[in-house]
């Protein structure tokens, strides 16, 4: 099962190459209240330095059971084949993404979950991505001229990229004349609703009665109520003719009547600006990092771009012919995957593997673990882009999931790579990255996987750059 293909780097020794930073796992498997600490913290504390070779794994918090799945006909077996058991998202994803997104798509589940994918996937398709090239793009061209006038010292890239990717989303979904600085706005709340969420909810774990779970502070609270007041600020203020809000107004149920009521709409647009932003962000982010430590593949994707794109801006049908750039897109997912944890509840009693599992414990696939199994991956902790160029053997299937599987597979995969590879290309032929001095950024997961502390890069402005 062991990925296949040649070692093809550019000149560089397997010595000299930068390994990208990541925790430093536990030589053993913590003990439970360890392992409490650590999920309540950072999820990747709490993985041992053996989850990096295991097919399945299982612990018991306290009254509750964890079962990860890390092999990919495991996955499969679970997500897939058994998805109409394990369609419902963990107790600790809802509970924590509740008061933002409340129901929606991402968080919902069951018939009105079916009922609002249809829409949403419609909306989504990639026949309908190319129609948004002018969106990435304006988006990349205000990210430049900010980062432009701000070169010469360190720049934190990862609170830039939240709100680029956020600008796109707010236009998509209300169409032009959003008020300036609104996408920011919702960002940085975004931020501080993310630092502040608990994740891990030790109530439920000691199996308490629903009415006494699922708690979360108020300063969280407070950032939640923010999202939502600018979200309905914006539903109120804008028609969203042409754009999703009008989609979403418009989409009707099986008896022909509205499928969102009010709270729906605000609840499946949170979802569409922050599931449709934040993924896109971080994965950005990381991989500008991977090339400013990894010059060669930066040198080698910036010819690829200004042999393909030239001096001006890329259109749809540029995108497919940035080999380099998406390879180099797809390898930082794999190292540092958006989502790194996707968590399920078992809706009857199952077993997997010797393991039994029942309504209210959480079944788990990893892909932080998953896209750096030792046994699946050469040099797992590497970056090399090369996995992914054209030609290379691709990975086992189910061993690679940067967008998720099954049916609650991210619709919006290709408009996000559209956007990523866009926004991408545009600051390769703009700026050359290396890394600030100081510490190297730690991965963190909670609700997706962020850079403790910021990502600080050098961003020298290239003379032909545009």
């Amino acid at each position: 099962m062991r990925e296949g293909g040649a070692d093809i780097l550019p000149a560089m020794s397997k010595a000299a190459r930068p390994v990208p930073p990541r925790p430093e796992p536990p030589a053993r498997p913590l003990g439970m209240l360890r392992i409490l600490a650590a999920l309540r913290g950072n999820v990747l504390d709490a993985l041992p330095r053996s989850a990096y070779r295991r097919q399945v794994m299982a612990v018991r918090l306290l009254g509750r059971r964890l079962v990860v799945v890390n092999d990919p006909e495991v996955v499969r077996d679970v997500f897939v084949t058994r998805a109409a058991t394990y369609g419902r998202k963990s107790h600790f994803k809802e509970q924590a993404l509740r008061p933002v997104i409340g129901a929606s798509l991402f968080a919902g589940h069951g018939e009105v979950w079916a009922a609002r994918r249809r829409p949403v996937a419609r909306m989504l398709h990639p026949s309908g991505v190319g129609a948004l090239q002018p969106l990435f793009v304006g988006a990349g061209r205000r990210l430049a001229a900010d980062w432009a006038a701000r070169a010469g010292g360190p720049v934190d890239v990862a609170p830039d990229l939240a709100a680029a990717t956020l600008d796109v989303m707010v236009r998509a979904v209300f169409g032009p004349g959003v008020p300036e600085g609104e996408a920011r706005a919702i960002a940085e709340a975004f931020t501080r609703y993310q630092a502040g969420v608990s994740v891990i909810d030790l109530l439920h774990l000691l199996r308490l009665p629903d009415r006494m779970v699922g708690r979360q502070g108020r300063a969280t609270l407070r950032a939640a109520g923010e999202i939502r007041a600018r979200i309905a600020g914006l539903i109120a203020a804008m028609p969203g003719e042409g754009a999703y809000l009008g989609a979403l107004r418009a989409a009707r149920g099986e008896d022909g009547a509205p499928l969102l009521d009010d709270t729906g709409l605000l609840e499946e647009s949170a979802m569409l600006l922050l599931a449709g932003s934040e993924t896109a962000a971080n994965a950005l982010g990381w991989t500008l990092y991977l090339l400013a430590t990894h010059p060669e593949w930066g040198a080698r994707a910036r010819e690829e771009v200004d042999a393909t794109v030239g001096a001006r801006d890329p259109e749809a049908s540029d995108l497919a012919g940035l080999h380099v750039v998406r390879a180099v897109l797809q390898e930082g997912m794999r190292l540092y995957p958006p989502v790194a944890v996707l968590a399920r509840q078992p809706a009857a009693p199952d077993r997997i593997r010797r393991w039994a599992v029942r309504p209210g414990d959480t079944v788990a696939c990893i892909p932080w673990l998953l896209h750096r199994h030792e046994e699946i991956w050469r040099d797992p902790h590497a970056f090399r882009p090369e996995r992914f160029l054209p030609g290379a053997p691709p990975p086992p299937r189910f061993a690679y999931l940067p967008f998720g599987l099954g049916p609650r597979v991210c619709a919006g995969a290709a408009f996000g790579m559209a956007e990523m590879t866009t926004l991408l290309a545009m600051i390769l032929r703009r700026f050359e990255a290396s890394p600030a001095p100081g510490a190297p950024p730690q991965p963190r997961f909670r609700l997706t996987l962020r850079p403790e502390g910021g990502l600080r890069l050098l961003l020298r402005p290239r003379a032909d750059g545009g």
